[in-house]
């Protein structure tokens, strides 16, 4: 890895056209000790592609060391030597050698910002937030308004995850009018924390009101919320953009997949369709099974599972279209057809708890006691902040006449989630029909003060708690206080 390239050429020489083997011979060999500072680089870079082979890795990379020392040494006024040294302790995470590097190339380049850019890094990676700050706003007063070493520096930041402090970088680089979309899509596609998403929204709204007729501003809006889940958001960006560049086949991929989200399934259908036509063969079957689905939800049941059977010959390794088809025949009651495919898709994928929650729920639902017992147990040891396994799993001990077991139970999920409402009212409606009155009134109390919307979960669970006059007392205090 490499940064700041365009401050390191050698403008007094030309580019170098020698032999290269011949060159790194040579530094081998200390036949000579004048190189140049661009031979010295182009042994660097010699050396850098070389440790990629995992044959050559420590010796390519105490070579590489080797050069930048020497580089160093003969010419300290110029930076790019210790910065290459600084990427390499970086990756040792060796912080403090990297900054004695640092400080020694500052004292011949006072004035250079990648060398403060760096040492920002470095300090921010061994946790002195204050520090690296300082030392990233000295940087930043010494860039000035040049654009390439800002963009520069975001890359730099972007490759160590410092995104906390990118984001007033990257306000300073839209101030000055540089285009940063390349940088912001490399930091969607880097980040999985959404509040570090949520950080840059502000930042690609700035850029869509400073150039509204830009297709790729609205299509990394776009992007940014459909990462944050709001699909409504996201869609309105993604229709500024297909709108604006009808031709981007991205941002197409994008608005189909926010109809989706969106439960806008004719309107997937319609514009899938339409826009098939119009691109390459192949271009949305990324989307087939979003297709698949929405075929589905249209009351299209025989062309949904067609669909379903080509997505599967063509990719069998995708396990939410097993998943999927298996919803088809798991919400007609049919389980027996259901099965095979959600066994499937928890075989390619048993980390999904949606998964074998289904596949439970469908071996309850032909009598399989022990496949279903057995599966909801290695759900709640593998998932146990889920709270749906331990309400599927009383629903099915009480429906099988083990009501004991179902309190056992839902007391477990309980503990592993002491804020869930739905467990509360589950056992406090389990309480009352065992005859642990009190307790269930407790229970329901506590529920209630948590979520009172959701209080009729506990007559679906037991009907029968209808007609428990305290029960209802209790809720109508919540309910109609006023009353």
């Amino acid at each position: 890895m490499s940064f700041f390239p365009s401050d390191w050429e050698d403008e007094e020489e030309e580019e170098f056209s020698g032999n290269i083997e011949e060159l790194v011979l040579e530094f081998e060999g200390h036949r000579r000790e004048d190189f140049s500072p661009r031979e010295l680089l182009e042994i660097f870079r010699y050396y850098s592609m070389n440790q990629l082979l995992p044959s050559k890795g420590e010796k390519g990379k105490a070579h590489m060391k080797m050069v930048l020392e020497l580089g160093m040494n003969q010419f300290p006024y110029i930076p790019v030597f210790a910065i290459h040294m600084v990427e390499i302790l970086m990756g040792e995470k060796n912080y403090r050698l990297a900054r004695k590097y640092i400080s020694q190339a500052k004292e011949y380049n006072a004035f250079e910002p990648a060398l403060f850019f760096m040492e920002s890094v470095v300090l921010s990676l061994e946790g002195r937030k204050e520090r690296a700050l300082e030392q990233m706003n000295a940087g930043l007063d010494l860039a000035g308004d040049d654009e390439e070493t800002l963009e520069d520096f975001l890359e730099l930041l972007l490759y160590y995850g410092r995104f906390e402090m990118a984001v007033p970088v990257l306000e300073r680089a839209l101030q000055r009018g540089s285009d940063v979309s390349y940088i912001l899509e490399k930091w969607l596609d880097i980040s999985t924390d959404k509040d570090q998403i949520g950080q840059i929204i502000p930042l690609m709204e700035k850029m869509v009101d400073d150039n509204p007729y830009s297709e790729d501003a609205w299509y990394l809006l776009g992007s940014a919320f459909l990462e944050l889940e709001n699909h409504e958001k996201s869609l309105q960006a993604f229709d500024y953009a297909v709108t604006i560049n009808d031709n981007f086949l991205e941002a197409w991929i994008g608005y189909l997949e926010s109809l989706y989200e969106t439960s806008k399934y004719a309107d997937f259908i319609q514009h899938y369709s339409e826009q098939e036509k119009r691109f390459s063969n192949g271009a949305f079957d990324e989307l087939m099974g979003l297709l698949a689905w929405s075929l589905y939800e249209t009351g299209k049941m025989t062309d949904s599972r067609a669909l379903y059977r080509k997505v599967l010959k063509r990719t069998p390794q995708d396990s939410e279209s097993w998943y999927s088809m298996g919803l088809t025949f798991h919400y007609e009651q049919n389980y027996a057809a259901a099965i095979p495919y959600l066994e499937r898709a928890y075989e390619l994928n048993p980390s999904e708890p949606d998964y074998g929650i289904v596949l439970a729920a469908a071996y309850f639902g032909v009598s399989e006691a022990d496949k279903w017992d057995a599966m909801y147990d290695i759900l709640a040891q593998e998932h146990p902040e889920e709270e749906e396994i331990y309400l599927d799993w009383g629903v099915a001990l009480h429906e099988t006449g083990d009501t004991d077991r179902a309190m056992e139970i839902t007391q477990t999920g309980l503990k592993q989630n002491p804020n869930s409402y739905l467990l509360m009212y589950r056992l406090a409606a389990i309480c009352y029909i065992t005859g642990q009155q009190a307790a269930a009134e407790y229970l329901l109390e506590t529920a209630l003060s948590v979520n009172a919307e959701e209080h009729s979960q506990m007559f679906i669970f037991a009907p029968e708690l209808k007609k428990a006059g305290s029960l209802l007392r209790i809720i109508a205090r919540f309910i109609n206080p006023g009353l």
